[in-house]
């Protein structure tokens, strides 16, 4: 046999696996949304959102938040979904097809799934449901979206960290109707921001190693 019929050297073939690899990593991390953004948002969100609320409503005689808490609050959330759908349409801008059309309709359920939680709180106030199980409707709903929406972006990009996440959310989000007022707001701020940071921390570490 000559040489210049001799297979390929593993040695090349190796590097050409490794180049596309390398390639599919790079598009991967262009078109997939990076979850130190979104995590951090939420995380920083309700982390600080949900502390002012729980001590306005411990320092408060009435016992829940007052108006002021609940404006922070709101702009907060109102902040970390602007940020949510402007990375996402964002990542997805150059992309074409099939992706483009995913990305676009994960991005617009986050706008669907907030609209839907406002209906049904206005639709518990007017059936006269009492103010803690509003406080407690408001929390729930909000964190069980963000969860779930989290879970499903998950199975969207193979990514089993950001289900992990998701999941977690969705139970705390659960949990906190347990607890009443104001311990739902503790919780939300410690278990449901301080989870969304640490994962935003270890996502940033794992991104510098090239592991994420």
């Amino acid at each position: 046999m000559a040489p210049d019929d001799a297979p390929d050297d593993p040695l090349d073939l190796a590097e050409s696996l490794a180049i596309i690899q390398a390639q599919r990593t790079r598009v991967r991390d262009q078109v997939a949304p990076d979850p130190r953004i979104l995590f951090g948002a939420w995380g920083v969100a309700w982390l600080v959102g949900y502390l002012v609320l729980w001590s306005s409503a411990r320092s408060g005689s009435s016992g829940h938040p007052d108006g002021t808490a609940f404006t922070v609050f709101g702009v907060l959330l109102g902040g970390a979904l602007a940020v949510t759908i402007a990375h996402i349409a964002r990542r997805t801008a150059g992309i074409r097809g099939a992706s483009a059309r995913s990305g676009a309709m994960f991005g617009w359920t986050w706008t669907i799934g907030f609209s839907a939680v406002v209906l049904t709180m206005i639709g518990f106030t007017r059936a006269g449901a009492s103010w803690e199980v509003l406080a407690l409707g408001w929390n729930a709903l909000s964190a069980l979206v963000v969860g779930v929406l989290y879970a499903a972006g998950a199975a969207m990009w193979e990514d089993w960290r950001m289900f992990l996440l998701g999941a977690w959310i969705a139970l705390v989000a659960g949990a906190t109707t347990l607890l009443g007022v104001p311990g739902s707001y503790l919780l939300m701020a410690l278990a449901g921001g301080g989870g969304m940071l640490t994962a935003a921390a270890v996502a940033h570490v794992a991104r510098r190693k090239g592991g994420w």
